[in-house]
């Protein structure tokens, strides 16, 4: 049986799939190669379809103090103007956003939300989880699995 988030999962998933079709077609129908675009969508869709990872489920440990450190900073510099600096979704910037930024307190977001979706939400942005598209993409953070696992493992704190 397929949960809420799956069934978004598929949903999405079967989205990008059917716009990457169309563009392969209109590509190939014109003699032309697939686009950089198609290309970024498709490498999307297939990113949908495997769980995102981590240093700490890669390696089975939690993030170093390196990796800490970095996660801080970047919380501080990136996600605090709407998560705000406590994580309780008040940043500045929260008043203009509609849906309003998660607050890492609630325990109810906490049950609802795995750390693979929290991290792929963090390197890929909001929608692709399904969550807002006003919430940037962190790509660079693409190879850095234990400060992702960082910025996780320090999102989950406030959840306690």
């Amino acid at each position: 049986m397929f949960n809420f988030h799956d069934l978004c999962k598929l949903a999405f998933a079967f989205l990008v799939t059917s716009a990457v079709l169309s563009f392969s077609a209109r590509a190939n129908a014109g003699g032309g190669v697939l686009s950089q675009e198609t290309r970024a969508l498709t490498h999307q869709s297939e990113a949908m379809q495997q769980p995102f990872e981590t240093a700490e489920n890669r390696s089975g440990g939690s993030p170093g103090q390196e990796a800490r450190s970095r996660a801080s900073e970047i919380f501080e510099n990136r996600c605090s103007a709407c998560h705000g600096p406590e994580g309780h979704g008040d940043g500045p910037a929260a008043a203009n956003l509609k849906p309003k930024p998660a607050d890492f307190h609630n325990l109810n977001w906490q049950k609802s939300i795995t750390d693979e979706r929290i991290a792929q939400a963090i390197v890929q942005g909001g929608s692709a989880v399904g969550m807002s598209n006003q919430m940037a993409p962190n790509p660079d953070l693409e190879n850095e699995p234990a400060v992702v696992s960082a910025l996780v493992e320090r999102i989950r704190k406030w959840g306690k």
